[in-house]
């Protein structure tokens, strides 16, 4: 029983780092399009 409980603690472990990977990624392609619509407007207003 613990080693199944050991190995559940791993899984859930390495899915809570890809989870926080994905996150992290989604915010930077955020801030990335923000910045390049920013960038458009600024173009087009000048």
């Amino acid at each position: 029983m613990a080693k199944g409980k050991e190995n559940m603690n791993l899984a859930t472990e390495i899915i809570w780092g890809m989870k926080k990977r994905l996150i992290i990624c989604r915010i930077a392609l955020i801030i990335s399009l923000a910045g390049n619509i920013i960038q458009a407007a600024v173009l087009i207003f000048r």
